[in-house]
């Protein structure tokens, strides 16, 4: 049937469209590029396997607090200064958080202080 059919088409109607199925080919292979150069998508799941169990109760704080410093973090949690000193540290070297030095809050006292921060992804 496919045979009939093209050797009815006359040369002009083929030619056009071995033109446009090359044009469709050319899109598509330009697509599977595309495709194939993004970054694969991580879902939630994917992202909090990467957290130690030990410390989600510290991502979790300081998503919840936005900006927060370990003290702030310890407080929040139940857990000492120092095991959240720790786990904040882990999870900046493991890139799930980011830190910044700014001022002390309290006017009586001078320095800065570590303020941990979950970075948004654009």
């Amino acid at each position: 049937m496919i045979v009939s059919i093209i050797t009815k088409m006359s040369e002009k109607h083929l030619v056009k469209m071995v033109k446009l199925l090359e044009e469709m080919n050319k899109r598509l292979e330009r697509i599977e590029m595309k495709l194939s150069s993004e970054t694969p998508t991580t879902s939630s799941l994917d992202f909090l396997s990467k957290i130690p169990k030990s410390h989600l109760k510290t991502y979790f704080a300081v998503q919840q607090l936005g900006e927060a410093t370990c003290t702030e973090v310890a407080e929040l949690t139940g857990r000492s200064f120092n095991l959240e000193s720790r786990y904040l540290v882990r999870l900046r070297e493991l890139g799930l958080l980011k830190n910044k030095r700014v001022p002390v809050s309290d006017p009586s006292k001078r320095g800065t202080e570590v303020k941990y921060f979950i970075e948004e992804v654009v």
